[in-house]
């Protein structure tokens, strides 16, 4: 049952994974697991209240797990909560250093949160450890969450194209 959540999440199928991970949770809600499958399932849905809770609640069960609080990072960018999202990145740093997706996503809330500098080492930290991933979860906080949405400033906006843009025309490890 696990797998299934997990493969309908994979698939972008919400209705799915929130169908089988509900009846996960019903039948062991004392598993971290299942309420980070519920969460995962609610963010793909964009519910990101209830993914936010599904993920508190999965860190109140096991709070050790570096992958609930990335993607507990992830759903507070998404609900622009963005000085709230850097302890959850940043314990998965500090827990994985190498995790080029919290790395990547750091840079992104430092620059929206005009934070130059450290978006920069973020930034110079995740290309290095991997290009094709960070333009990958770059993009994805640009598609999702940017691009689109009329309560992000015009000027954040270029910012973040400018970013994006500037790394997927340089060679890998060009700087």
């Amino acid at each position: 049952m696990i797998s299934h959540a997990e493969i309908a999440v994979e698939k972008n199928d919400a209705k799915e994974a929130l169908a089988a991970a509900s009846e996960l949770a019903s039948i062991d809600p004392k598993d971290a697991i299942v309420w980070f499958i519920k969460g995962k399932a609610h963010y793909v849905g964009g519910q990101y209240d209830e993914a936010l809770a599904s993920f508190s609640q999965a860190a109140s069960i096991q709070n050790d797990r570096p992958e609930i609080w990335l993607m507990m990072g992830y759903t507070l960018v998404a609900l622009k909560r963005y000085s709230d999202a850097l302890p959850s990145l940043e314990y998965v740093k500090g827990a994985e250093p190498n995790n080029v997706e919290a790395t990547a996503a750091l840079c992104v809330v430092h620059t929206i949160l005009g934070h130059t500098a450290e978006a920069k080492d973020y930034l110079d930290q995740a290309v290095a450890a991997n290009k094709s991933t960070t333009l990958a979860v770059m993009g994805h906080f640009y598609d999702k969450f940017f691009s689109t949405s009329q309560r992000t400033s015009a000027s954040t906006k270029a910012m973040l194209e400018r970013l994006i843009q500037s790394f997927k025309f340089k060679p890998d490890g060009a700087r």
